[in-house]
């Protein structure tokens, strides 16, 4: 038996690249899922015969509105229960009450109890259970796996479903007609009750003793979750794709309508209606298997997801046609057939992805809420449809099949429409790491990007290697495998690196023999990627390949082979308890004081740091935190500061800000502080508002918080809209800025960039009168020769300063508008009205003028207009209704504002002007914030008083 067994969990292991340490966690959760949609497949068939058989299918529309009512109203209380319960509580609340609850329909059904209301209650109980229970369960399995692990083992999980399809419709099928269909809800119980200990074992073994990031992570994401449906509306892609899945799910009431109703006439006796929709309910997975397994890859893979939008509409469409000219059971069959296989093959596997473009926080907000909501409402819907169509205008089947051709013509519309905006979306997710203008879009789809790519590959700098390797690595394209190769042997290591990290993903394409020499690399990140590749592409030799390297002569081999051992099994406690990981950890820190040799002893200390991070080994975070104290150990100090970035404990966070101040230190500490994501952005704005800590250390922030690319990211950065240092501020708005151009599905606080648009156009107009006047003012006086010389060189250098200052208002006011407007469109337009040619700079001016609001227009225009000009006169300041304010207003207002060099050079004009009226002024100075404008007007008081 033992032996039989060995042999089954080798042979999976095999097949599905089940790995040691997993084969636990993956057949029971394969096995719950089994149990649920079996569950489901015993129960949906039983409630729908017995509710024909009592209703007819004319009752269904109102069991369909009942049902959106129903689940809103459940989705309402579930939102409000994740907030008060632990998810494991309400997991374990809802299997047992299920439980319970199929029990007690069974009872009621066998008396005949309020038999009526027994069987919509059951109807609708059976719609929620179908979605709670599997939505319950994808987020159990999330939890387990992390993302390596499930995309390895969620198609294995997966087959449990369709299984599970498939054994529970075929039981029902058999069991209805012996049993009866009043017996089966006890049947289902029992098979549900074995997921009350099985949810309970993977819950307290792989969920509440996982590491702790896996669980930080959870946490962190539900901070600050922002409304699904305002994130839906405020995206295109995200609203044609919930409104092909709502179109989708009323035809598909529909045609179940037509499918139900079609069959009750046929089928008169209750029990031979169950077994009927019981062994047609698992045919139809039966089939949706057979298209997953042989079909869907190929079909998406050749004609792209565009066109395989079209193979599900289009089945229904033929059949639905069909159904009109010839109203039988043997169509409807057909009809049901179409939506049922490939609504669960082709169709799922092209809108899924459809939202791959989306970013990973909003996918996780939105297609949930899109799953069950939208499924819901549009279940209403076609229920009100059925309503009036079979209820109030007494209609025939064929009625209903010509309103499916019309929603399908619809669905075929946005289809269409959703094809182009799913290319446009990813192409604004393409190189997020570099600036708007930098962007390159990398179409691999061209052959000649791809031959360019592959030169780049054969002839390139290493810069220029390292850039491509990145993307291609992103895309896993196996095209460039034979230009890679190569690159194993560059001279640079940073290249050969890279390109083990590329072949890392390409599973066609395994060179084991090829790397296995790299082990021995003289560069310690090159056998780390060698050995990260030996590990993932030789499992059958995994646990030998380890021992062999663990128990190598080489200090630095076994050093890379205790880190790759530390990363492989950070998510895997059994695999890192067989080796000893924590034992070798222990040994290595203890010869490091002993060790002799600095380099070794050095190599030792950093191996450590790497382990205890990539492991999350609290109880050695102290090695962590005396480590970044070592100022005379700078690759020690680095590494210390990356490990406190990978541990996610919150403590080192005040101790890396303080980094960002250090030339040497502040890269690392940039990399660690985003490990952190949101979780560093109390402290960060702790930091912000210490006005006596460094300023260079504060300029840097909001570059870091930028690449956080999180909506609590633009909050942060729009509470430091109107800080103080010029710098910061625009600093902030670059921020703000990126994360628009980058993170489109961010919100942004329109009503503060309004008003800071009107700020800055405010803010130009002054600075352009003050400059106006300035400009007038350098006409001679009656100063001596030397004080006019000295006045007019203050002058000039306040007019220079003044300029700049315009300079950087119409960039603000234009990084503003990027914030409200298109911001490629809105870069497109500055680029052109800052161009040489005169027809480009008017061109964008008229592109600015059909842009704008009519209220921005009015304000914005004029002033570009002036930018656009070499010279302004009296003439445009006029136009500009300007008031030119005197002197003495110049400079309160000047000195009023947040620029220390304008100031300075205000305070400058005024000592050579020499004049007591201005000391009010100058006492302004004194009270500012800034240290090095309060000393320059302290020395122009005394000089005005003397």
């Amino acid at each position: 038996m033992a032996k039989i067994r060995d042999y089954l969990v080798e042979l999976l292991g095999r097949a599905f690249d089940i790995r040691e340490g997993e084969m636990r966690r993956a057949v029971l959760m394969q096995l719950n899922i089994f149990l649920i949609i079996s569950t489901l497949l015993i129960v949906k068939p039983t409630v729908n015969g017995l509710f024909l058989a009592k209703f007819g299918a004319e009752s269904l529309p109102r069991a369909f509105i009942l049902v959106a009512i129903f689940a809103g109203l459940v989705s309402i209380l579930y939102a409000r229960a994740l907030n008060r319960v632990s998810l494991d509580r309400i997991i374990h609340i809802t299997l047992r009450s299920s439980v319970i609850t199929l029990v007690a329909f069974g009872f009621f059904l066998r008396l005949n109890f309020l038999e009526s209301w027994v069987l919509y209650l059951f109807y609708l109980w059976v719609s929620i259970f179908a979605v709670l229970s599997a939505s319950q369960f994808w987020v159990l399995a999330n939890m387990v796996f992390n993302t390596r692990e499930a995309k390895r083992l969620f198609g294995f999980i997966g087959a449990g479903a369709i299984a599970g399809g498939i054994f529970g419709g075929y039981l029902t099928s058999l069991l209805a007609p012996t049993l009866g269909s009043e017996n089966l809800p006890f049947v289902s119980a029992f098979l549900l009750a074995f997921c009350i200990p099985i949810t309970s074992h993977v819950w307290q073994r792989d969920v509440t003793a996982a590491p702790a990031p896996m669980v930080k992570k959870e946490k962190r994401g539900k901070q600050l979750a922002p409304s699904p449906l305002r994130q839906i509306r405020s995206s295109k892609h995200l609203s044609l794709l919930a409104g092909i899945v709502g179109i989708s799910v009323v035809v598909a009431k529909l045609v179940d309508y037509q499918f139900s109703d079609l069959a009750a006439l046929h089928i008169p006796d209750r029990d031979d209606l169950t077994a009927f929709f019981g062994f047609w309910f698992s045919s139809f997975n039966l089939i949706s298997l057979f298209l997953q397994l042989f079909l869907t890859r190929r079909v998406v893979g050749m004609l792209g997801v565009g066109t395989s939008l079209f193979f599900l509409p289009g089945s229904i469409f033929l059949a639905a046609a069909a159904l009109v000219f010839f109203p039988e059971l043997w169509v409807a069959v057909i009809l049901k057939l179409a939506d049922g296989s490939l609504k669960q093959s082709i169709n799922k596997a092209a809108v899924e992805l459809l939202i791959l473009p989306i970013p990973q926080e909003v996918k996780n907000q939105t297609k949930t809420f899109i799953d069950v909501f939208v499924d819901s409402l549009a279940t209403g819907i076609s229920g009100l449809i059925l309503i009036f169509v079979v209820s109030g205008l007494d209609l025939s089947t064929r009625a209903i099949s010509i309103i499916i051709l019309v929603l399908i013509l619809l669905w075929g519309w946005l289809a269409l429409q959703i094809r182009g905006e799913y290319i446009r979306t990813f192409k604004k997710r393409i190189d997020q790491a570099q600036e708007v203008n930098n962007r390159q879009m990398l179409d691999l789809s061209q052959e000649s990007v791809v031959s360019g790519l592959k030169k780049v590959l054969d002839q390139g700098a290493e810069k220029q290697i390292l850039y491509v390797l990145e993307k291609i690595r992103e895309a896993q394209d196996d095209r460039f495998f034979d230009n890679v190769l190569p690159l194993l042997q560059h001279s640079s290591s940073s290249v050969r690196a890279k390109a083990i990290h590329y072949l890392y993903y390409l599973k066609k394409n395994s060179i084991p023999e090829e790397i296995e020499p790299l082990t021995h690399d003289e560069s310690q990140k090159v056998k780390i990627k060698a050995f990260e590749y030996l590990i993932e592409h030789r499992p059958a030799d995994r646990v030998e390949l380890i021992t062999r390297y663990l128990n190598d002569g080489d200090y630095r081999i076994y050093g890379a082979a205790l880190v790759s051992l530390a990363y492989e099994t950070r998510d895997n406690l059994t695999l890192r308890r067989d080796f000893g990981l924590e034992y070798r950890l222990q040994d290595t820190l203890t010869r490091i004081p002993e060790e002799e040799d600095p380099d070794k002893a050095r190599f030792m200390q950093v191996t450590a740091l790497k382990v205890i991070a990539y492991s999350h080994l609290k109880e050695h975070y102290s090695v962590i935190a005396a480590s970044l104290e070592e100022e005379n150990a700078e690759e020690v100090r680095k590494q210390a500061v990356l490990s406190a970035g990978y541990t996610h404990d919150v403590s080192f966070i005040p101790r890396l800000i303080e980094f960002l101040g250090d030339k040497q230190y502040a890269p690392a500490a940039n990399d660690a502080l985003l490990h952190f994501g949101n979780l560093a952005l109390p402290a960060l704005a702790q930091k912000m508002a210490d006005q006596e800590s460094s300023i260079e250390l504060r300029r840097t922030i909001p570059n870091l918080v930028k690449k956080m690319g999180t909506q609590e990211a633009v909050d942060f950065l729009f509470a430091r809209f109107d800080y103080p240092d010029q710098v910061i501020r625009f600093e902030v708005l670059r921020g703000l800025n990126y994360l628009n151009t980058n993170f489109a599905h961010l919100k942004f606080q329109r009503k503060q960039i309004m008003q800071s648009i009107l700020e800055e156009a405010r803010l130009y107009s002054d600075t352009l009168a003050i400059l106006y006047a300035q400009n007038q003012r350098q006409i001679p006086g009656e100063e001596s020769f030397s004080r006019q010389m000295a006045l007019a060189e203050g002058r000039s250098s306040l007019i220079r300063l003044l300029e700049g200052r315009l300079d950087r208002n119409l960039e603000r006011i234009f990084r503003l508008l990027g914030l409200q407007y298109p911001p490629d469109d809105i870069f497109s337009i500055y680029k052109g009205i800052q161009s040489k040619q005169s027809d480009l700079r008017n061109d964008a001016l008229e592109f600015l003028d059909n842009l704008l609001e009519a209220n921005l227009k009015k304000v914005l225009i004029p002033l570009v207009e002036t930018a656009m000009m070499d010279t302004f006169s009296e003439k445009a300041i006029k136009h500009l209704k300007l008031k030119i304010p005197g002197e003495y207003e110049c400079f309160s207002r000047l000195l009023s504002g947040k620029d220390t060099r304008i100031a300075l050079a205000v305070l400058y004009i005024i000592q050579q002007l020499d004049d007591p009226k201005y000391i009010p002024l100058v006492k302004m100075g004194i009270e500012n914030p800034q240290e090095k404008i309060r000393d320059y007007a302290l020395r122009t008081l005394e000089m005005l008083q003397n």
